[in-house]
């Protein structure tokens, strides 16, 4: 049961933060750069270490349109948020960003599932792929950041 529950918290939360596509004019799924993201904004206020950077992630898609598909039934970003936060939190043991979302962030723990991102236009994406893009998007604002400094 409690493996049950972790999973729904893990796909929920990440299938809803790496989820979808959208027109090109916001980007690759139409979502907002992350650069110009309230969830940046927080960001920067905070230690940049890698366990800021997933929780950055979270509040990314927190708001982001787009719903993420986990065995198969969808939910809605904010449904999902505060089981990934908490999926999160109990299952980060200072791996980068971006191994932890390959090993956690691609399918479920029940039925080994492929867990998506369904954007605004119907379209789908795995969510591990979207969530590594939008990763590589902060390392990026980061270092734009640090260099302009």
């Amino acid at each position: 049961m409690k493996k049950y529950l972790v999973g729904i918290f893990w796909a929920v939360s990440f299938s809803f933060v790496f989820s979808g596509t959208v027109p090109a004019a916001m980007g690759a799924e139409g979502l907002e750069p992350v650069e110009q993201s309230q969830a940046y904004q927080e960001f920067l206020k905070k230690p940049g270490n890698d366990l800021a950077k997933m929780v950055c992630l979270l509040n990314y898609f927190r708001t982001a349109p787009v719903v993420v598909r986990f065995e198969g039934i969808d939910y809605t970003a904010q449904v999902a948020y505060p089981i990934g936060l908490v999926y999160l939190m109990t299952n980060y043991r200072n791996e980068k960003p971006d191994d932890w979302a390959k090993k956690h962030c691609y399918r479920s723990i029940f039925s080994n599932k492929i867990i998506y991102l369904k954007f605004e236009d119907g379209s789908l994406r795995p969510a591990r792929d979207v969530i590594l893009e939008k990763y590589h998007e902060l390392e990026a604002a980061q270092k734009k950041r640090a260099s302009a400094a």
